[in-house]
């Protein structure tokens, strides 16, 4: 079993796509704070960033920006003090598509200077507590990093289908913008070059990967610290502490959020009774899974999958 895969499977991301923006003169666009993940591509010409609470910065043709549930943030172009300032806020359209029509900013009239193509995610709350240590709340991924040209393949067939009319578009633009999302989160380093604790950073340490990939490709198994450090190739203690460190919680902490995620996933989305999830998850009785959903989810099994 892949973590990554499984645990964005487990996230449920939903895509939406603004198609793309253009722009010309002096403007501004403040895009509002969201729980989310946003992406922002600079397909054309430059322009500056301001996240809140952080100093501005220029985002040149071809670099690639992810923002993990960010505040309040601004693009702008501001070179020719000649010419009036354009300044709005983006409001998305209330629509069921994955893609809006193309916004321009400035003088219609004359061709566009910048053209940025974006986008967010938006995830299901039954597990949007993953989110936590596998997005960076920042990353960027510049034009001339090695691992560009794949983001820039994938933005080319999205912006291609998403200004065509071909049949099954709708479909093909949320698989490419999956795709889009999984490369994204396992290319992009933190913004400020430190990892943080987490999925991502566990599966960049060999020994950790192997065990990591062992606890999602069988949840079943009465795993121990133990069982899970040999997998690993270390020592029980040596193998606790460097987890710890590098994913942010225990071996055991790891695998009982694990087992909760696919439990509420399987409650809310798939219709199992309550003793195959508990059987699935690793526990021998239906009492014991019950009481260690309660103890961490806040409400019993049975509650939880009632919930709308």
């Amino acid at each position: 079993m892949d973590p990554l895969g499984q645990t964005v499977a487990l996230l449920r991301p939903k895509a939406l796509l603004w198609k793309q923006m253009q722009a010309n003169g002096n403007w501004r666009v403040r895009f509002p704070a969201g729980a989310g993940v946003v992406f922002c591509f600079v397909a054309a010409g430059r322009c500056d960033l301001a996240i809140e609470g952080e100093p501005p910065r220029a985002l040149e043709q071809g670099d690639f920006l992810l923002l993990s549930r960010p505040p309040v943030w601004r693009l702008s172009c501001e070179t020719d003090a000649a010419r009036l300032t354009v300044e709005s806020d983006y409001a998305p359209r209330p629509a069921a598509s994955q893609r809006e029509g193309a916004r321009f900013v400035g003088d219609a009239s004359r061709p566009p200077e910048v053209e940025i193509l974006g986008g967010r995610f938006s995830f299901d709350p039954t597990n949007a507590d993953l989110l936590t240590g596998l997005v960076p709340r920042r990353a960027e991924i510049l034009s001339n990093d090695p691992t560009a040209p794949r983001l820039h393949h994938l933005l080319a067939l999205i912006r291609d289908e998403s200004s065509s009319e071909r049949a099954g578009q709708a479909l093909v633009l949320e698989r490419l913008l999956e795709v889009l999302l999984v490369e994204a989160i396992r290319q992009a380093p933190a913004g400020d070059g430190v990892a943080e604790p987490g999925l991502l950073a566990g599966l960049a340490d060999p020994h950790l990967a192997r065990a990591l990939r062992a606890l999602h490709g069988n949840v079943r198994r009465p795993w121990t610290v133990e069982r899970a450090a040999r997998v690993a190739g270390l020592s029980r203690s040596a193998f606790a502490e460097r987890f710890t460190a590098v994913v942010g919680l225990s071996p055991m902490d790891y695998l009982l959020r694990l087992r909760m995620a696919l439990a509420k996933d399987r409650l809310r989305f798939g219709g199992a009774r309550l003793a195959e999830v508990a059987a699935d998850c690793g526990y021998r009785s239906v009492s014991a899974f019950s009481t260690a959903f309660r103890r961490v989810v806040g409400v019993a099994p049975g509650g939880f999958s009632s919930r709308t």
